[in-house]
């Protein structure tokens, strides 16, 4: 039993790392005001995610609080490439909070890898949103 919780573990891991490098170059490939926006829905998604009792269902239209995961992340992961932008930032924002609230109490090594990764892209998302803040904190001083 326990080989097949490793062996699981290890391939969520994998499929979960190649989610991350996929949502990271969505990230980078945004303007500056779509970061910012895609931070606020992230921040969103993440605060509705925590509200539920099991936050790493979250977006799931079927939760069974026997599985592990959810298949939203990987739904997700598929959007993130999409030419209209606005699906672009919605799974951007879902994906991180499904795969942080999954990640966040993991106990493999690998599985703590791709929460930093997570903690990474929201960085990423909040350096730009701070920086919208401070711009337009200049801004209204100059004014």
């Amino acid at each position: 039993m326990d080989f097949l919780l490793k062996l699981l573990t290890q391939w969520r891991r994998m499929m979960l790392t190649r989610q991350a490098a996929a949502v990271r170059r969505a990230v980078e490939a945004m303007t500056p005001e779509q970061r910012r926006q895609t931070a606020d829905h992230t921040l969103n998604e993440i605060r509705a995610a925590a509200a539920l009792p099991l936050p790493h269902l979250y977006g799931d239209t079927s939760p069974s609080m026997y599985r592990p995961w959810s298949p939203v992340a990987e739904i997700c992961a598929s959007r993130v490439d999409d030419r209209a932008i606005q699906l672009r930032q919605r799974s951007v924002g879902t994906w991180l909070a499904v795969v942080y609230h999954e990640t966040r109490t993991a106990q493999d090594e690998g599985l703590q890898a791709v929460h930093r990764d997570v903690l990474g892209i929201l960085r990423t998302l909040k350096e730009t949103r701070a920086g919208a803040r401070a711009d337009s904190a200049w801004f209204d001083a100059a004014a």
